[in-house]
Formats: structure tokens, sequence, C-alpha cells
């Protein structure tokens, strides 16, 4: 049990403090992650990476603030803001999950797509392709005024 005015409640108003100050920064890294699951800005596997160790410290947040409630007595004025903390960890690691796994097709489709683009370029550098000024395909001899 954590008592009043104890080293363990200050260290429990410390970490309330933290959290109460992250909680708006995870919202708006949570934030540019839907918009990257909704196709708004760029999926990455950066920016899933990111959105994994953000829910990973989120959890571990949420672990500790789990820990502390139990060790807290009944009526405690901490318990209120723990909760408050908890129940907005708990939305916040439920939107960047949800946000990751619809950010993974759109990753892979991204890549897909770069490597299809990869493939014409080599496939009409193979062929002797080139593109004229409105980006349409023409033999290279027809560009190269050396070849006339």
């Amino acid at each position: 049990m954590i008592a009043r005015g104890s080293q363990d409640e200050a260290e429990a108003r410390h970490h309330i403090a933290m959290w109460q100050g992250m909680i708006p920064h995870w919202n708006v890294m949570a934030d540019g992650f839907r918009s990257a699951a909704r196709g708004r800005a760029f999926a990455t596997d950066a920016l899933l990476g990111e959105a994994d160790r953000t829910r990973r410290d989120i959890i571990s947040a949420l672990e500790l603030t789990d820990r502390l409630i139990d060790n807290l007595p009944p009526g405690h004025d901490l318990r209120r803001d723990l909760f408050q903390i908890t129940a907005a960890l708990e939305s916040l690691s439920e939107s960047i999950a949800i946000s990751a796994e619809a950010m993974v097709p759109r990753i892979q489709a991204g890549q897909n797509v770069a490597g299809l683009r990869y493939l014409v370029g080599a496939l009409r550098k193979d062929a002797g392709l080139g593109l004229d000024a409105a980006g349409h395909g023409q033999r290279a001899e027809l560009f190269d005024p050396t070849s006339r």
C-alpha cells in the first residue's frame, strides 16, 4: 500500500504529471498515424515502427497505472487521476493499434507500386524506349540527334 506523504506517493504524483503531459503528445502522434492509415499522409515502414514503439510505451504506462491503482488505498485522491489517465491511455492504445493495422496494406501497396515502376523502367530501358516531353514512350533513336 502506498501511504500518504510517502516517497512512493511522490513518485506516483511524478508519473501522473508526466503522463498528463505525454497524453497530448501521444494524441498528436496518433493523429498522424490515423492520417497515414486513411491515406491522407504517406504510410511507411518507419512510421509503422514509430506507431508500434508509441503503443508499447503506452502499454507500459498502462501497466504502471494498474499497479499504482492496486497499491493506493480506496478513496485516495490519486486514484481518480489514475482512472482518467487509464481511460485516455486505453483509447490511445486502441486507436494506434487500429491505425497501424490499416497502414500495413497501404505500405505494401506503395512497395508494389514502387516495384512496378522500377520494373516498367527497366523494361523500357531494355527495349530501348525513352519518354518524349509528354511522357509517352518512344524509341530511343528518335531522341538521339546523332543517330540521324
